[in-house]
Parts: C-alpha cells; structure tokens; sequence
C-alpha cells in the first residue's frame, strides 16, 4: 500500500480480461437439472415456460404469467427412463386435499433422459401420447396439445383439458423429415393467420420433426440463430414490440437454437429470463 511493494504477479479478476481467454474449468461450467431449474423458480414467479435439451445440454425460457398470478405451487424433476418418469408424474398427478400438479412444459435428451416441469390449476385432466395416431381421439375427448418431446423413436405428446392457453382452440400437427419442409408448413400457417407455433420437438430415432400449431390470433415470429448477439439483438428488438419468448429449441441435428417470440398480453410488461446450452447432469 505504500507504492513500494511489488507487483503482483495475478492480475486482479477486474483487469478487463475477456471470458473466451479464460475459460470455466471443464467440471464446472455444469449444473444439476433440478439445482438449475431450482435457481430460476425460487422466490420468485416465474414459470418454465419452454424447455429442450439436446446433447447434454439446457436451454429455456423462465417468466411470470398474468394467468397464474398469484403463481400456483410447482415442482420440478428429471428421470432417466420412461417408466420411473411416468412413475413420477403419477404422483404428481395424484390429488392432494383436492389438488394435483400437471406437466406444464417437457424436455428429452437421449442420455440424460426426461426433465418436466409441474404446476397446480393447469387445466382439468391430463394424458400423454406416445403413438401419435391418437391424437385425433383425444382431441374428440376435449383434450388439446399442451407440451410435445421426443426420445429415441418416440414422439411424447402431453395433452391437457381445459387450459386457459388451449381451451376450445383449434389445432393441427405434421410430422416432416427435414426443417426446411417443416419450415413451408408452419410459414403457410402463418400467411393464412390460422394458427401460430406452439409446439416443436425433433426425433432423433425417427429423423423427423413433430411440430404443433394451434388457433389464435396473436402476432407471432421466430427466427434460428448460431450468434449470441444477433439472438439478443432479435429478442430485444421484438420485446420492446410486445413479444415474448415462448419456445427455445435446440436442434439436435445442427446445434443451432430457435427462438420464436410471440405477442401475449399475459406476460406484456413482464420480465423474462431464457438461457441457452447451459450444460447439464443428471440429478434426482
């Protein structure tokens, strides 16, 4: 302190270094799926809106919801295989003092296995769909499309009856092997002011994609992007429009990220958090 003493030979942690010379040590720049999930939910409002993973690795969006304001109770988990998830997910679905929570928002990954997000008065029944033929049916039955994953060969299609989101909304579904199909598909959707993106998910067993668009009339866009700041540009650009993001998808084929915003008075003015490739372990 007294200018005589030398130099130290570690710069301080504040001397303007940039984080891609200095990289997190492998090891560390991992979080648990319940711990990371867990740190955006807490003390807090927020919702997971949208999930996805794809090689070991997260990306979502976490917002409040005019809907559900006060937010009901949540909860949140990951498990390895089919069968202990649905194991879980009975539980969940099993009323307590005449409540029950139901999956609000789904993600797969092939090795990490089936991530789900629970939330209380979401709609008044629940399925899930694992052969898409029957769809139909349950639509017939008053169900809508409400979250969509996909695991090997298998296409997870969570349907929900009566959602404020869903509730009496038409909707429609197609398969298609390569985004550039799926693509014309949901853009004529969109020039015939049907329908709007609602669900997106990518079979890597199958090679295809299973995407869902469902009636209403809110302003919609989406864009893919492999550039942190020409994403954040886009975002801010359609926010201070009045969008907001309601699918992150990352595509197992190419690793790129697609973000599609949309116009919704239920969360005009309020903040959102998403977060991209955020590596990811399993935890229970």
């Amino acid at each position: 302190m007294t200018g005589k003493k030398p130099r130290p030979s570690t710069e301080p942690m504040y001397s303007g270094g940039h984080r891609r010379d200095f990289p997190i040590t492998s090891g560390y720049n991992t979080a648990e799926y319940t711990d990371f999930i867990s740190s955006h939910i807490r003390n807090s409002q927020n919702i997971l809106i949208s999930q996805s993973m794809c090689h070991g690795t997260f990306g979502g969006c976490f917002s409040p919801s005019k809907r559900y304001s006060p937010r009901p109770a949540v909860s949140w988990g990951i498990r390895k295989n089919y069968d202990t998830f649905l194991e879980l997910v009975r539980k969940q679905w099993t009323s307590k003092n005449g409540k029950c929570k139901r999956i609000y928002s789904l993600a797969c990954d092939e090795n990490l296995g089936f991530g789900v997000f629970f939330m209380e008065n979401y709609g008044t029944g629940q399925t899930i769909i694992t052969n898409i033929s029957d769809i139909k049916k349950k639509w017939d039955e008053g169900f809508e499309i409400t979250a969509c994953a996909a695991r090997g060969s298998t296409f997870y299609v969570i349907m929900t009856e009566d959602t404020e989101e869903y509730k009496d909304k038409a909707q429609t579904w197609f398969t298609r092997s390569t985004w550039a199909e799926a693509e014309n598909e949901i853009h004529k959707e969109y020039k015939e002011g049907k329908a709007m993106l609602t669900g997106l998910c990518y079979s890597s067993g199958l090679g295809q994609y299973f995407v869902v668009m469902t009636e209403t009339p809110e302003d919609q866009s989406c864009h893919w992007f492999d550039d942190k700041i020409a994403r954040s540009k886009w975002m801010d650009e359609k926010s201070e429009k009045g969008f907001h993001p309601t699918i992150i998808f990352e595509d197992p084929t190419d690793q790129k990220t697609l973000v599609v915003m949309t116009k919704d008075d239920n969360r005009s003015g309020l903040d959102y958090h998403c977060t991209y490739s955020q590596k990811i372990v399993f935890s229970r």
